[in-house]
């Protein structure tokens, strides 16, 4: 299989094409003057090297420059797949940072727990590359994946619902930067981690869920939160409230571990339990090692072979042979 890494590199192409018009040009107007003198052929001759020279010393360059334009975009071939074993696994944790995870129904509140965990998961798999991903209303990437668990665990000590511009859960946003900052290539070692409560409030998740599946990604749900709930704290002129709904009730939240499990049922990932203690880290220690397992049977990648080398050499080769050439005939002249 034949391909150009950099087919835009043909552009010089017509820089080369300008040149020869202007050579000739520039030529042109040069025997227009000398036929004013005298005989052009004779004043050549008589200024430069002959002709022939010339012409030989321009076909040089122009096969320099043409085939250096080859060698800059990289023709390429063969086509191989092999089976290839991924040493670590990829992990992406999406960290909500909507105002519901300050509720305090888990002690201090959800979020403070979250945090916990995310630096007890980096202790605990210090090998694995690990991104950082917050969202409420939107999604942000805090850092791609990185093998550096400090910064990790920097960025989501100081998460809070204040760093996200739109407020409200939007899983589905969530899932889909995931999509976009994990590697392009296959592979099936790609595993997203979402702390939440679960609270959505957009209809795309499910179609995202089943997207993240097709690209190889697995998603593990980690709710936070007690299935009895609790109120929102929100600050008010320096003083601590509640959250109210438009008939002025406080609003209670609690997780959607319902909408959670479709989600992972839907991806073919697995559900987590922070009242699972140090176990979960098991739980996921057994996944990333399924991951890697069938990585062996699935992940494949296509190698080409770059041949830039010899249009280069052939340039280089061409450039000289035109000077050698050409001072050759000013000696003889």
């Amino acid at each position: 299989m034949f391909r150009l890494e950099s087919p835009q590199y043909f552009f010089l192409i017509l820089i080369i094409a300008v040149l020869l018009l202007a050579w000739n040009v520039a030529a042109q107007r040069a025997d227009r003057l000398w036929s004013r003198l005298g005989n052009a052929e004779v004043l050549r001759r008589s200024l430069y090297s002959p002709a022939r020279s010339m012409l030989w010393m321009r076909y040089g360059l122009i096969a320099c420059l043409s085939l250096l334009t080859i060698a800059m975009v990289n023709p390429q071939f063969g086509h191989k797949k092999e089976k290839v074993r991924a040493q670590n696994a990829e992990v992406f944790i999406a960290l909500d940072v909507s105002q519901s995870m300050m509720a305090t129904d888990i002690k201090p509140s959800r979020l403070s727990r979250a945090k916990i965990w995310i630096k007890q998961f980096t202790d605990r798999f210090p090998s694995e590359k690990i991104g950082l991903i917050t969202f409420a209303g939107n999604a942000y990437l805090q850092s791609p994946l990185t093998n550096d668990a400090a910064t990790i665990n920097l960025l989501s000590a100081i998460a809070d619902p204040s760093i996200a511009s739109t407020q409200g859960t939007s899983l589905s946003a969530a899932i889909d930067m995931a999509i976009q900052s994990f590697a392009s290539r296959d592979g099936y070692h790609k595993l997203l981690i979402i702390i939440t409560d679960g609270e959505d409030h957009e209809g795309e998740v499910m179609e995202k869920a089943e997207e993240a599946a097709k690209k190889g990604i697995t998603i593990a749900m980690l709710p936070v939160g007690t299935t009895e709930g609790s109120m929102i704290p929100v600050q008010q002129g320096g003083n601590t409230d509640y959250k109210r709904d438009q008939q002025g009730q406080q609003v209670i939240t609690r997780p959607n571990l319902e909408l959670m499990q479709k989600i992972v049922d839907r991806n073919g990932g697995l559900m987590l339990s922070l009242d699972q203690g140090m176990d979960v880290f098991n739980k996921l220690q057994e996944k990333i090692k399924t991951l890697l397992r069938k990585e062996v049977s699935y992940q494949s990648f296509n190698e080409f072979d770059s041949f830039f080398q010899w249009p280069l050499f052939l340039s280089a080769l061409a450039l000289v042979s035109a000077i050698m050439f050409f001072e050759k005939s000013k000696l003889q002249s």
